[in-house]
């Protein structure tokens, strides 16, 4: 009934008093870095000297050592043999703990349709992973802007702090879907009325293709300009007469909200040009001097012609 049940909490921090035989594996404890080594940093455990490896300081990869020189720092006793005074210790076992600690608690907060406070982690073609605290969502690059962006990296950047929506949480997947355009207005649901059918806007052209431009009527809204409806007359390249940047003027064709399009054409809001005529036009012979060259003279020798026709280029006697 008087018995005594000594506890470990792993998660404690215990000082050790220069004792081999006060450690155990498993045990958490701080430690001064006194200096750097080839694999990794020199610790002391109060006056018991110590490793810390290089792989087993950080979550991820470090490249320099030197500021954790003279730093305490709480770490997890990994190995241990007193008899050869063979001490080594993990700081990385602690974060891991940690890290997973703050993704429990995460996964318990979080709902879809939130609006929550991310720092961005990485940045890829398809996206950018959130850091949520604790957990990571993944913003795709259709979901950063109602604009055309061409990779994330254009808007953001590591380490920025950017406020996102929770679109869908998958439990089973350990997967978020984040959005950003959400938090503002969709420009489309009022499109309808700036450019309606046959409504002259303007606008700047945003990228050109083999078969027109596309142009930024406000951020968010973009038209297709198709190369037909540029001018009346036929052109072989949209860079014969548009660039990037130029600011135009053209009449909406068409408007179709569901496929988000907007046809445009530059031409109908110019005159179409006369045709222009040949610099060099055959002035047409009046009648009676036609009829003087289709006249029968008499004169000329050769042909079937006359009193005494003769051969087709002339009579072979006349050059005898």
């Amino acid at each position: 009934p008087n018995s005594i049940i000594l506890l470990n909490n792993p998660r404690g921090v215990r000082k050790v008093q220069g004792n081999w035989d006060a450690l155990v594996v498993g045990m958490t404890v701080e430690c001064m870095v006194t200096g750097v080594n080839k694999g990794g940093l020199s610790v002391t455990v109060s006056s018991l000297k110590g490793f810390l490896p290089k792989s087993q300081i950080e979550l991820g990869f470090i490249e320099n050592l030197e500021p954790y020189v003279n730093q305490k720092i709480t770490v997890r006793v990994t190995d241990l043999d007193p008899k050869k005074r063979n001490l080594v210790v993990s700081r990385k076992q602690i974060l891991i703990e940690e890290r997973d600690a703050l993704k429990n608690d995460a996964w318990g907060k979080i709902e879809e349709g939130q609006e929550v406070t991310g720092i961005v982690k990485t940045v890829k073609e398809y996206g950018a992973f959130v850091d949520l605290g604790g957990v990571d969502g993944l913003l795709h690059v259709g979901e950063i802007s109602w604009n055309r962006i061409n990779h994330p990296q254009d808007v953001l950047s590591v380490g920025q702090e950017i406020q996102v929506k929770i679109l869908k949480i998958e439990t089973d997947k350990k997967k978020i879907s984040l959005g950003m355009k959400q938090l503002i207005s969709n420009p489309w649901d009022h499109a309808e009325i700036r450019y309606a059918k046959d409504a002259t806007v303007s606008g700047i052209i945003t990228r050109m293709t083999d078969f027109g431009a596309f142009v930024e009527l406000e951020k968010g809204v973009e038209g297709l300009l198709h190369i037909s409806e540029i001018e009346h007359r036929r052109i072989a390249t949209v860079q014969e007469v548009l660039k990037v940047g130029q600011e135009i003027q053209a009449k909406v064709l068409e408007f179709n909200k569901n496929k988000k399009r907007i046809s445009l054409s530059m031409k109908s809001l110019i005159d179409r040009p006369e045709p222009v005529k040949p610099a060099f036009e055959q002035k047409e012979e009046p009648q009676d001097q036609r009829n003087k060259k289709q006249a029968f003279n008499p004169n000329l020798k050769g042909g079937m012609g006359g009193n005494n026709p003769g051969g087709l280029f002339g009579n072979p006697r006349d050059f005898k």
